[in-house]
């Protein structure tokens, strides 16, 4: 009985975090990191004011925890784009690198948020590390879904991570910055780039 209480309890706990992420990431996508409180965090998460505390400790924290959750659909290269996603004039590797910049295109306010902890990182020591953490990850995701793309390919998999991290934070705040840039073609140019450079065929 203790047992199943206990599972409850953790359970309860997991939801009650996840809500409390999901509704940051609501908050702060609209009114961006500074404007944000975290009396407004947890109104729209309807949870109590100490539970932002308890779990996350503050704002930057928070915002950490809300990249984290969300990082992992932005940095895995699937295995296989969906079909309908590929053209007669696209093959794999352009139609994976073309996802991201959909992503870059449609939601915007991921990105934003991300540059924004960039910043706190640059400025704030004790959080470069979460911030070094996060892009870690970022390039491990990236490197883990070279490994499993098709072809062979003779660049190192954590070396064109970083890249194609660069490229596409690069991209994403050169559009945030300039909403009317037209990244149209940039996937094909950069797939055929990364074709020539891994000496893989088309």
């Amino acid at each position: 009985m203790s047992n199943q209480k206990h599972q409850t309890t953790s359970r309860d706990a997991q939801e009650t975090r996840a809500r409390i992420i999901a509704a940051a990431y609501q908050v702060l996508a609209q009114k961006g990191y500074e404007a944000t409180t975290l009396r407004e965090i947890s109104k729209a998460a309807e949870a109590a004011p100490g539970l932002v505390h308890y779990y996350f400790g503050g704002k930057d924290q928070l915002l950490v925890e809300v990249l984290k959750a969300v990082s992992e659909r932005y940095t895995r290269v699937p295995e296989q784009p969906p079909q309908s996603a590929l053209s007669d004039e696209q093959d794999w590797l352009q139609a994976a690198l073309q996802l991201p910049i959909d992503r870059i295109i449609d939601e915007p306010e991921w990105f934003r948020l991300r540059h924004e902890l960039f910043a706190l990182g640059l400025h704030n020591a004790l959080m470069a590390p979460k911030v070094r953490d996060l892009l870690a990850e970022g390039r491990t995701e990236i490197a883990d879904s070279i490994r499993q793309m098709p072809g062979e390919t003779t660049v190192e998999p954590e070396k064109l991570a970083t890249l194609l991290l660069a490229f596409f934070d690069g991209l994403a705040l050169q559009k945030i910055m300039d909403p009317d840039l037209d990244l149209g073609g940039f996937a094909e140019m950069l797939a055929t780039v990364l074709r020539a450079f891994t000496r893989q065929e088309h």
